[in-house]
């Protein structure tokens, strides 16, 4: 997905959070991050601007004190820290260097993308705070984000993060699930204590998950039950990939 488009689906969606957290009281729980209220869930986004502001600006990763001093209300230093942020991948482009956790990608265009999914994500996390429908997910963003998840969140960060989850690989060692969002289909496996994730649906797959794809999206970032798709075959080894992608996905 280019830029332009990326950044169009990070402004409609962080209007939609802006929204949605507007209408609950601030210190309504967030289900989907119960430790959260709506404040901090606001918070939190415009903390994670802050910081990939920094990571743009420093060419290395923030230290402790990366936030931007802003005035005014939690919603308006929101909207300030996305000005900030739409302002840097404009100056910089998406194929200008930048600090990233991701040791494959070091550009502006992995955080252009990230904050897309990101801002997506906790618009659905203000929704469920505020008592309201998920509202849709558009289908192209959906597939980028699926995307993201599983070469990004799971597949290489099972490699870079195996020590600090090896307890939940070695308890899901063997699993093999099948992901099917009605166009793509792709076979998610633990083995050896990394995760891999190829195209198509394997005949030696355990179970298979079918959604759409803004639900399968959604259920790969435990925003949904783990039974609000369909699932054929061991349900669950299902629900043990949805366990494990836990200690992937916030």
């Amino acid at each position: 997905m280019d830029f332009p488009t990326l950044q169009a689906h990070l402004i409609a969606e962080a209007a939609r959070l802006k929204t949605a957290a507007g209408a609950v009281a601030p210190d309504a729980t967030v289900p989907t991050c119960p430790a959260w209220t709506a404040a901090d869930l606001l918070d939190h986004v415009t903390e994670t601007y802050d910081h990939k502001i920094q990571s743009m600006r420093l060419l290395r990763a923030p230290g402790e004190d990366f936030r931007i001093a802003r005035p005014g209300t939690p919603a308006e230093q929101f909207d300030t820290a996305l000005v900030d942020l739409l302002t840097e991948f404009e100056q910089r482009g998406p194929d200008s260097l930048a600090y990233t956790w991701y040791g494959p990608d070091q550009t502006v265009g992995f955080w252009i993308r990230r904050m897309a999914q990101e801002t997506l994500v906790h618009r659905v996390d203000a929704e469920l705070a505020a008592g309201q429908a998920i509202s849709p997910v558009d289908p192209a963003l959906a597939a980028d984000g699926i995307d993201e998840m599983l070469q990004v969140m799971l597949t290489w960060g099972s490699r870079a993060y195996r020590d600090q989850i090896a307890p939940e690989l070695n308890d899901a060692d063997g699993l093999a699930v099948a992901l099917d969002d009605g166009e793509r289909t792709w076979t998610v496996r633990v083995a050896a204590g990394t995760v891999t994730a190829t195209p198509g649906a394997a005949g030696d797959a355990q179970a298979r998950v079918s959604a759409d794809t803004g639900t399968l999206l959604l259920w790969l970032w435990r925003r949904v039950p783990a039974g609000a798709v369909r699932i054929e075959g061991d349900a669950d080894r299902a629900v043990g990939l949805y366990d494990l992608i836990g200690a992937f996905a916030q």
